[in-house]
């Protein structure tokens, strides 16, 4: 019975000092439940990372609904594509083998209703995605320029799927683009392994019934990241990012 005890209490000081230890270890990825796989209300999973004070989506967005259950309109012929006004997405050349590698592309309407990502997640902001530029070593003087700007292309980019280049990816941020292209406001896909395009929803203009949102890219013969704005009809990749304040 003596020996019983001792054991039982070895057991629990090995325990206790577990929790202490793991409670003074904020850095452990296990702890951290910002981390934990999240899901859209389509069940796709995302994994998760941490780059400086942001959580983001790993993989691009997939889901074919908002998250209040409304379908988004997908499988748009060309006209379509170019003429609505209402969220859309589209798969690669409208083939759903694209899907898994490189998520769905949406259009900008489909971004600005705020309802693209899981609940406590959102597109980011302009803003946003500068900071995670700038944590990644992009000048401060060059956040906020039009255009090409900087040489931390490879830290976000994976080190294959691309183009043949020079300027190859390393991915040392976690971040993983893929070129996963673009569909054009006339309806055509283009830049497959060139580009990787991702809206934010902060809005350039949206004047003369037209809407024009910022979006960042990286492309397979550059070490810069773009900064440019873009008209909606356009079909871009979208990550989420978690909401700092979550309700």
């Amino acid at each position: 019975m003596k020996f019983l005890l001792t054991i039982l209490f070895s057991i629990s000081l090995m325990l206790a000092f577990g929790q202490s230890s793991a409670q003074n270890n904020p850095k452990s990825d296990s702890l951290d439940i910002n981390l934990r796989p999240v899901y859209d209300i389509d069940s796709n999973r995302y994994e998760v990372i941490k780059i400086g004070n942001q959580y983001w989506f790993k993989e691009n967005l997939k889901t074919t609904h908002y998250r209040d259950t409304t379908r988004i309109s997908g499988g748009l012929d060309d006209t379509a594509w170019s003429s609505t006004k209402s969220g859309a997405y589209a798969a690669y050349e409208n083939n759903p083998k694209n899907i898994s590698k490189y998520g769905l592309l949406y259009n900008g309407y489909a971004v600005v209703t705020g309802k693209l990502c899981p609940i406590g997640w959102h597109i980011p902001s302009d803003k946003e995605w500068r900071d995670l530029e700038q944590f990644l070593g992009l000048a401060a003087s060059e956040l906020e320029r039009t255009g090409e700007r900087g040489n931390i292309a490879p830290k976000l980019k994976t080190g294959t799927g691309w183009n043949p280049s020079s300027f190859t990816g390393d991915n040392s941020s976690g971040f993983g683009i893929l070129p996963a292209g673009s569909r054009i406001p006339n309806g055509e896909f283009t830049t497959m392994g060139q580009y990787g395009n991702f809206w934010t929803y902060t809005v350039y203009d949206d004047r003369y019934g037209l809407l024009y949102l910022w979006n960042h890219h990286v492309h397979y013969n550059t070490d810069a990241v773009g900064r440019i704005y873009t008209l909606a009809n356009n079909g871009y990749s979208c990550r989420c990012i978690k909401d700092q304040n979550p309700k």
